[in-house]
């Protein structure tokens, strides 16, 4: 085609032509594709997973944390105690889930049957059901902890008569057999690992602790509140975290913030940007080809990015099957997994994108020898 005596060199390809062409490209590639589609997915499927099983590590730790007590603090009052009933209305404050007051009875107790196995005994008020997680029922008149349950061989909602041991009153222990319920007490200390009695709070009643477990985040304001909110008007109101050192002694919000596969995908990315950027200039002939053919610059980066898309878009699919997959046999679950394998793989293959264009040096040289042959016709 001639326009005004010359020819149309420059004119470009249509963009579903050029499209069409980057994807029989690819699949013309065989072993190359299949290579790069491999790579795409080996390095994918390792950043995510790897980073997925990292993160579910995380948040196990962080969980038990938080079971054995990490958002607990226990009120003392050593000379003085604490007042009871001002440790149940906690339990109104926002981000409190829940606070209970418990005095050690001093007594311990025994059970028919077991004599000679004497149980420490405490009475708490407020809602110890809700403080320990446990579903609270009117037809349960106690709570025993896991350790001492799993020594004498009972089950929650068995039905257990409690006797005074000898050389005690037994004011506290109830005259009838009760149905206990079985509960990790752990949140309350070894030092409240027992029976534990429920029992009402008198407005001047006081009791040797209140433990309140709370939101982490509304946790350092209410420390802070707390020895106003509990004092007695004698002795010292003391504010203790329920876990202070040992295995649970670490930052886990900073240790996920600062984990280094954070950044995998774009390693990731800059390592499939590499091998495609060298694949592309080993390839540059193929460009001035499609220069000769009257593609341009923006035709050909239509082909090169159809023909990586193509590439990107196997290896990623498969990408997330394995990562995934690989992070739930590491005990990751699934929502997790899924999220995180999806994080890495998706950004990855975004960024040789933007060197699809930058490898057709060849072609724009050979596109000007057109020009100079074109105008010295």
């Amino acid at each position: 085609m001639r326009v005004g005596g010359e020819r149309d060199h420059g004119r470009s390809w249509r963009t579903g032509v050029a499209v069409g062409e980057g994807v029989r490209s690819a699949l013309a590639g065989r072993w190359l594709s299949a290579l790069l589609v491999l790579l795409v997915c080996w390095v994918g499927a390792s950043s995510g997973a790897l980073d997925a099983v990292t993160v579910a590590r995380l948040v196990a730790d962080e969980q038990r944390f938080l079971d054995a007590g990490g958002s607990v603090v226990i009120v003392e009052n050593h000379e003085a105690g604490v007042p009871a009933a001002g440790c149940e209305q906690l339990a109104h404050v926002d981000g409190v889930y829940g606070s209970a007051a418990l005095t050690h009875v001093g007594e311990p107790a025994t059970v028919s049957g077991a004599r000679g196995g004497d149980l420490p005994v405490f009475a708490a008020s407020g809602d110890l059901w809700r403080l320990l997680r446990v579903e609270g029922s009117d037809s349960r008149s106690g709570i025993v902890s896991a350790a001492f349950a799993a020594r004498l061989g009972w089950v929650d909602g068995d039905w257990v008569q409690f006797e005074r041991s000898p050389g005690t009153r037994g004011e506290w222990l109830p005259t009838s057999p009760m149905r206990i319920t079985v509960a990790d007490t752990r949140i309350l200390g070894d030092e409240y690992t027992g029976v534990i009695f429920p029992a009402v709070a008198t407005v001047h009643g006081t009791a040797d602790a209140c433990v309140i477990a709370a939101d982490p985040a509304r946790l350092p304001a209410l420390v802070g509140a707390l020895p106003a909110v509990l004092a007695t008007g004698y002795g010292q109101v003391v504010v203790r975290d329920r876990l202070i050192t040992g295995e649970f002694a670490a930052d886990y919000s900073g240790a996920y913030h600062e984990r280094p596969l954070r950044w995998a995908w774009a390693v990731a990315g800059g390592l499939l940007g590499m091998v495609w950027f060298l694949l592309r200039w080993m390839r540059r002939s193929d460009d001035a080809l499609y220069a000769t053919m009257g593609a341009d610059a923006v035709t050909r980066l239509v082909i090169r990015g159809t023909e990586w898309f193509v590439v990107a878009g196997l290896g990623g699919g498969w990408a997330i099957v394995l990562g995934v997959v690989t992070a739930m046999v590491a005990d990751a679950p699934f929502s997790l997994a899924a999220t995180y394998v999806t994080r890495h793989v998706v950004p990855a293959p975004c960024s040789p994108t933007s060197r699809t264009g930058s490898t057709d040096g060849s072609g724009r040289r050979q596109t000007q020898g057109h020009r100079h042959r074109r105008h010295a016709q």
